[in-house]
């Protein structure tokens, strides 16, 4: 449940809620052509990220890495493009003192707002939108107990992100019926400068990886970015939390004038609004601090990892391994056991043998790894279950042995009542398996 709560957040949050500041800042400065302009962009954001994540897992049209890389550099690009607009329009537009930007600036700022809000999901929610297709463990169904913890933990993270995205717009809302206009412009260019230093870090750690960029600062720039990407979200967040800490003293300092009670209802009640939603933004910045945190300890498992066991390697009249024996009682005490045989080109292979049921000679017999998560492997939990060490799923024990899922990778196999054999030419076919 934790770990796709975590997940999500951290790879949504910061996106959304810069969406909530953008889109607060069209409610607050442009006419209704402008609102429409930037709302057909969300929908359209949503599809972009569908169809990059589709090529990115499906490996068509154009490789993964490339995919992501150009959505970084869009983004960058189109963020550079939009300050420099913001700067030429916004110095007209503070000149005026008005609360409304031209025509002419509102068409073009919204559009270009809107183009980088889409790259912003494009980048941010391909995961997210991949998530639910990982629930399912050892083929259980949508019914076990694990397939709904983890759509509650997914769930919950979409809930928090959408959230807090929603309380940043009507507290930026309220604040720029109050006349804090210069603030929610201060504040919608610097959280997108934050967000272009997040994926410029992202664009550099695909480019220097790969040595397009050669360039050993940036990489390490890169490197403690990604490993610290929640500070980003951080940052966004305090800069809400001073914006709130402003207003508050203004609800309580500034004066306003009204010609009868009614009208001074009305206005109280816009301080009234704004306050509970900055309310709602400081606890959505708990939830944030607190899942890549004390949620992340909640969450690590400590692996105690099966030795990898040498096996009994026997040879053909030419002198050349043939099979691998594995005598029946090192494996029949119900624990997970890991074989490991090393190839002639230097691989070593390994599998696993489970007894699947007690008092039976009905074993699991199949490769450390699977077809989803590579070479990851298996480790057994504190509670005798098999899990998936990359993503957690927990084998259903009386599917190890076939096909489908995050199972073992099957391999041919003979079985006895004193021994398990294993053909050495197994181990050399799937030695791909293992890099």
């Amino acid at each position: 449940m934790l770990t796709y709560l975590i997940n999500v957040t951290g790879d949504m949050l910061a996106a959304t809620l810069l969406i909530g500041i953008i889109l607060a800042f069209t409610d607050v400065f442009c006419s209704d052509k402008g609102k429409i302009i930037y709302r057909i962009s969300l929908p359209l954001g949503v599809i972009a990220a569908g169809i990059r994540s589709y090529i990115t897992n499906t490996q068509r049209l154009v490789g993964g890495w490339r995919v992501g890389t150009y959505g970084y550099g869009i983004a960058l690009g189109l963020f550079v493009l939009t300050a420099v607009l913001f700067g030429v329009f916004g110095y007209a537009f503070f000149r005026k003192k008005g609360t409304k930007l031209n025509t002419a600036a509102e068409i073009v700022l919204t559009i270009f707002m809107g183009l980088l809000s889409i790259a912003y999901m494009y980048c941010a929610l391909p995961n997210v939108l991949v998530y639910p297709f990982q629930f399912d463990s050892g083929d259980n169904g949508i019914l076990s107990t694990e397939y709904l913890f983890r759509l509650g933990g997914y769930l919950l993270g979409i809930i928090l992100s959408v959230v807090s995205a929603y309380a940043a717009y009507k507290f930026i809302r309220a604040a720029g019926k109050k006349g804090y206009t210069k603030l929610i412009c201060a504040l919608l260019y610097a959280s997108n400068l934050i967000y272009a230093v997040f994926n410029f870090a992202k664009l550099m750690a695909v480019l220097t990886v790969r040595k397009i960029v050669d360039s050993s600062e940036l990489f390490k720039f890169s490197a403690e970015s990604n490993n610290k990407a929640h500070w980003y979200t951080f940052a966004l967040f305090i800069m809400l939390i001073a914006f709130a800490v402003v207003f508050w003293i203004g609800s309580r300092t500034k004066k306003e004038a009204f010609s009868n009670k009614a009208q001074r209802r009305k206005l109280r009640s816009v301080w009234r609004s704004g306050k509970r939603s900055s309310v709602a933004v400081a606890v959505c910045f708990v939830g944030a601090i607190l899942c890549p945190t004390w949620f992340v300890d909640l969450n690590t498992v400590v692996i105690r990892e099966a030795p990898v066991e040498d096996t009994i390697v026997e040879k053909n009249s030419a002198g050349q391994d043939e099979t691998l024996v594995v005598p029946i009682e090192t494996v029949q005490d119900g624990h997970l056991h890991r074989f490991g045989y090393k190839t002639s080109e230097g691989s070593t292979v390994r599998f696993i043998v489970v007894l699947k049921q007690e008092n039976t000679n009905n074993y699991g017999v199949g490769l450390d790894a699977c077809e989803i998560c590579g070479e990851a492997g298996y480790y057994e939990n504190n509670n005798g279950q098999i899990v998936c060490k990359k993503c957690n799923v927990i084998m259903n024990r009386t599917t190890i042995g076939m096909k489908g899922g995050c199972n073992p990778i099957i391999i041919d196999y003979d079985i006895d009542e004193s021994k398990i054999t294993v053909p050495v030419s197994e181990m050399t076919k799937n030695q791909s398996h293992f890099k």
